[in-house]
């Protein structure tokens, strides 16, 4: 697919006005709405039926395990069959299975169920933000992925709470109901997707193997995986650590802070900077922010301490989205490119709710956030080089 035409010389033009663009990220909202209703609550759901902080963590974790897999065989996918049956057949894996959840309850039912739904998740993250550079022309890119943000995370903004919220309140089915009906809703625009299949790069060394992607984007990579396995411990063990008033706010202000956040670096990134550089700050604001928490989060009467460290963590895993994403797509193809960073996402996500369920069952909470701040603060001296290297070369 040719890359869209550049705009002229000195006239912004919003990504907006790409009507494809635009469908997709229509597409990305309701089918991330079905996906944030349920991270949080599938291990409640769990631990309702007897399970314990193991198989809780698990759940997220193996979704996020089969999202990977997914991940990997999507680029190959999409140039048999086109990124537009990606999102349709991933929408449909997101949703369709979901009522199996309320019918078959049995920890080994749910971790299946869950690991259907992340087939089609693998598909929905990488056809999607793959679109983003495939779409847009490149001086539009990295405002398009501030504005993708902006799809994926208002879901997450309202479904993380409100999930949560939900089925505490008026109980799980309604939750189940509509992480089904949301993402089937979405496949009303995906039809008016082109049937559009990754381009030959070869401004950027055309579709390279695993290997030659991941020496280009190893850099970007470590940052967004170390802050997204602490996005995933903290949207799993939230709603468990923290009482429900209090996890229901920092529930809303952890996506909250990261979508505005990943908009603005998109905004910012376009006009001033260039790819990459945002990472150094932004990863000492999220690796600080899990700190923070660490330190607070068993503590009797720190309940505004704790969500003020948890927006600190939003505020620097915003960044790291957006910035980190750009820089790939500088380094390597889109469709390689978007594999990258979901799996440094998706597989983050995974690690952190199994590593911090097993974790908080041998030693504390504390021990166990604190642990994933280092992590987070000890790939500070590639988010410094990421900053540097922005050729082909990584």
């Amino acid at each position: 697919m040719p890359r869209p035409a550049a705009p002229p010389s000195g006239e912004p033009v919003s990504p907006l006005r790409h009507r494809p663009f635009s469908l997709m990220l229509l597409v990305a909202a309701g089918a991330f709405s079905g996906f944030s209703l349920l991270l949080p609550v599938v291990p409640l759901w769990v631990v309702r039926h007897g399970a314990d902080s193991v198989v809780a963590g698990a759940s997220t974790s193996v979704f996020m395990a089969s999202t990977v897999l997914a991940q990997f065989a999507v680029p190959a996918f999409v140039r048999a069959f086109g990124y537009r049956a990606g999102l349709l057949l991933g929408t449909l894996l997101i949703g369709v299975p979901t009522p199996l959840l309320a019918v078959f309850p049995s920890s080994p039912a749910i971790l299946t169920v869950s690991f259907v739904r992340g087939l089609g998740f693998g598909l929905l993250t990488v056809c999607g933000s793959a679109l983003i550079a495939e779409l847009l022309p490149a001086g539009l890119v990295a405002r398009g992925s501030g504005l993708y943000g902006l799809a994926v995370g208002l879901p997450q903004l309202v479904g993380l709470p409100a999930g949560a919220a939900i089925a505490e309140n008026w109980g799980f089915v309604p939750v189940f109901v509509l992480a089904t009906a949301l993402p089937l809703l979405a496949l009303v625009p995906t039809c008016g997707l082109p049937r559009s299949r990754p381009r030959n790069d070869t401004a950027r060394g055309g579709l390279r193997g695993a290997a030659d992607v991941a020496a280009a984007t190893w850099r970007p990579w470590l940052p967004m995986l170390a802050l997204s396995t602490g996005y995933g411990a903290l949207a799993t063990f939230l709603p468990i650590v923290l009482s429900p008033p209090v996890a229901a706010v920092a529930l809303l202000v952890v996506p909250g802070a990261a979508m505005l956040t990943r908009w603005l670096a998109g905004h910012y990134g376009d006009r001033v900077t260039t790819p990459g550089r945002m990472l150094l700050p932004a990863l000492v604001a999220g690796g600080g922010g899990l700190l923070a928490f660490a330190l607070v989060a068993e503590a009797d009467g720190l309940a505004v301490v704790a969500v003020v460290a948890v927006a600190v963590f939003g505020v620097g895993f915003g960044v790291v989205q957006n910035d980190a994403l750009v820089a790939m797509f500088a380094r390597t193809p889109a469709a390689q490119a978007s594999v990258a960073w979901n799996i440094a996402f998706d597989a983050g996500q995974g690690l952190g709710a199994f590593a911090v369920g097993a974790l908080i069952s041998a030693t504390t909470v504390g021990a166990s956030f604190t642990l994933l701040a280092a992590m987070a603060l000890a790939v500070l001296p590639a988010a410094w080089q990421a900053g540097r290297r922005v050729s082909g070369s990584g």
